[in-house]
């Protein structure tokens, strides 16, 4: 009983040393491997219990104090940085293994926010840590027996079948799983102190390409000036000789032409104090441009819910005239929801006038699209008109809410703008998934476009919509938005008759939606 409570009191000691230290998990082993104490002994896939005399990080701190090794956790099945020492007593007899455990998924976070094309790959050339999560437990080079052997001893991916990442060529490496198959990289490689460790950094070649391209035009830029330069020294030497005949009768025109260099000195000052000006108004200009289109963009983008609060406010006055008062409050809840998601779009427009990071956190599509298809209830009702989806239960995307909120809400009301006059106007809304991506389209029957109107649609200021309906300026928000956040949109002609939209973003499972 009296060891049962020091086993407690010890794994509450590692679960404060936990959330002091900001490490994943601790825990103790004894000198078999066995786990005895852990900080994660009162949540669901607990350690103790666990033997883990397989693992090298146990082998080496047994052999040598200490040890490091990283691996896909048998237990939990997700990876981690281990480091181990050996615990031993005053006499220095082996007691047993500290072990911490500390989890490297927020370093790839903040690579894969940057758009940096990154990579870790351990002594055996196996991807451990990656921008790109498709990349993760993927072969640089084919394994020896002897490292296969050690790997599968070691238990370090578990039961995560190891496959190539791609093919490695003489000037570059072409990449051949995920979004970017049969993309081509070269490859730059820092070693790393620990583990034998590689960093790589791979630049696509094609960015490769036009900086060569570049350089290419910058050469050919600088062998024209020198081959007028040289013609305009061939004519200096003619015109030499012609001076040195004429040199009389430039020596009698010499007060003329020291006249007229002061005079053309006058008239060049005079032009570069107006280039000057000029140059202060364009830049002024520029101001004001800028200022007037952040003032557009938070016009459009504030009208909708203002609308859509006017007339939630007088279904509110005319159900307190007709004393349903239990209905009131759910309205006014509707204003409120409103009233924040309009506080929450100011906040977004501050992207218009400085850098400012996104807090992208795991959202679920499905409910973010029903939200805003409620707030445009009213108006659907009031056209008539048919909403057809064929949608899935949960669709989890890591994604800003308000900003997913946004672009859902310009291009539906950009549909009922389409199918505003139509005796029967229908729209369709599908959500699947592919491969890493969700897909969502939103199709409606309303007008044709030409293939020139669809070329202009994600232009600025650009509208298909009658003078005064439209300042062009929703489908170009959503374009940056979306592409801000890591995903694509494109446009077509729908199948019945109008335009069909399709949006790709990045997707994550709900198990990862549940750690995070």
């Amino acid at each position: 009983m009296e060891n049962h409570e020091h086993i407690e009191r010890i794994q509450d000691f590692l679960v404060s040393a936990r959330d002091a230290s900001g490490a994943d998990t601790l825990y103790l082993l004894d000198t078999e491997g066995l786990t005895l104490a852990s900080s994660n002994y009162l949540e669901e896939g607990s350690f103790v219990g666990n033997n883990y005399a397989y693992r090298p990080y146990y082998l080496d701190a047994v052999n040598h104090g200490r040890g490091e090794f990283f691996a896909i956790g048998t237990t939990t099945g997700l990876p981690g940085y281990f480091l181990s020492q050996r615990v031993v007593n005053a006499a220095g007899r082996l007691l047993g293994v500290a072990v911490v455990k500390v989890d490297l998924e927020p370093l790839q976070a903040d690579w894969t926010l940057a758009a940096e094309h990154v990579l870790v790959i351990d002594a055996n050339q196996v991807v451990v840590l990656s921008s790109h999560p498709g990349w993760k437990y993927k072969m640089l080079a084919e394994l020896s027996e002897e490292q296969a052997l050690w790997i599968q001893q070691g238990r370090q991916f578990f039961d995560v079948e190891l496959q190539p990442l791609g093919r490695e060529y003489d000037s570059h490496y072409r990449v051949s799983v995920g979004d970017e198959r049969d993309a081509d990289y070269v490859m730059a490689e820092y070693p790393l102190t620990r583990l034998g460790w590689t960093i790589v950094y791979m630049v696509p070649v094609q960015s490769l390409y036009k900086v060569s391209a570049l350089v290419t035009s910058l050469v050919l830029v600088l062998y024209v000036l020198l081959l007028m330069g040289g013609l305009w020294l061939r004519e200096r030497s003619r015109r030499t000789q012609a001076a040195l005949v004429a040199e009389k009768a430039l020596r009698e025109a010499n007060d003329t032409l020291e006249f007229q260099v002061q005079e053309r000195t006058a008239e060049l000052n005079a032009r570069s104090l107006e280039l000057q000006n000029a140059q202060r108004e364009l830049v002024q200009a520029g101001k004001l441009a800028a200022l007037g289109t952040l003032s557009a963009g938070i016009a459009h983008e504030l009208n909708q819910p203002i609308t859509a609060i006017r007339t939630y406010t007088a279904t509110a006055k005319k159900l307190l005239d007709t004393e349903r008062y239990a209905s009131v409050a759910p309205t006014l809840d509707k204003v409120f929801t409103l009233i924040d998601r309009m506080s929450q779009i100011i906040t977004q427009m501050k992207v218009f006038v400085r850098e400012s990071p996104q807090q992208l956190q795991p959202v679920n599509w499905v409910d973010r699209l029903h939200f805003v298809l409620d707030m445009l209830s009213a108006r659907i009702d009031t056209q008539a008109v048919e909403v057809v989806l064929r949608l899935p239960n949960e669709a989890w995307i890591r994604a800003d809410a308000t900003r997913i909120e946004q672009i859902l809400l310009n291009l539906l009301s950009n549909a009922l703008d389409a199918t505003a006059t139509l005796g029967h106007a229908k729209i369709e809304i599908q959500l699947w998934r592919q491969d890493e991506h969700w897909i969502l389209s939103l199709a409606d029957n309303g007008e044709h476009f030409d293939e020139a109107q669809i070329d202009r649609l994600f232009d600025p200021f650009y509208s298909t919509k009658a003078a005064g309906e439209g300042m062009g300026l929703g489908l170009f928000i959503c374009y940056g938005l979306i592409q801000d956040m890591g995903g694509h949109i494109r446009v077509e002609r729908a199948h019945m008759g109008g335009a069909a939209f399709e949006v790709k973003l990045p997707a994550i499972d709900s198990l990862k939606c549940e750690i995070s």
